[in-house]
């Protein structure tokens, strides 16, 4: 939650192009993310969150963006990944239509918990199969 309060205050409001991502993502208030360019990303401040996040592989040295509530942090080295910030702006709807971000790390972590791969769940799923065919749509005309 204080990661989310601190990208919202101290990160730059989307360009258009991104705005356009959010909302064809399913974002109701594409307006309000805030993004983070970082040279790597930490794992959340609270203990169990943090333990959930390293037992589940959420969260490694490998990662490279993350969207939550209507943050997304993403690595220098990645900011011109259109289909990785496309996946994360999924989550950012997933959290809006949770009802926010307690309930969807709860509902997120809980599918996670419940699967045996990383690349299974139905959230998971849901942003890196929108996100492959609306980044691969021109492509396969």
């Amino acid at each position: 939650m204080k990661q989310e309060e601190f990208v919202l205050k101290h990160g730059s409001a989307l360009c258009s192009r991104h705005l356009a991502d959010a909302t064809m993502a399913g974002v109701k208030d594409p307006h309000r993310i805030r993004v983070l360019v970082v040279d790597r990303i930490l794992l959340p401040e609270d203990p169990n969150l943090a333990d959930a996040s390293k037992r589940i592989g959420i969260l490694t040295e490998d990662t490279r963006c993350m969207g939550f509530g209507h943050a997304l942090i993403i690595r220098v080295d990645a900011w011109n990944e259109r289909e990785l910030i496309v996946h994360n702006f999924v989550h950012i709807a997933q959290c809006e239509r949770a009802g926010g971000l307690e309930q969807w790390c709860r509902e997120y972590l809980g599918n996670r918990t419940n699967c045996a791969k990383f690349t299974v769940g139905s959230l998971e799923e849901e942003a890196r199969d929108f996100a492959r065919e609306i980044c691969h749509a021109g492509a396969a005309a």
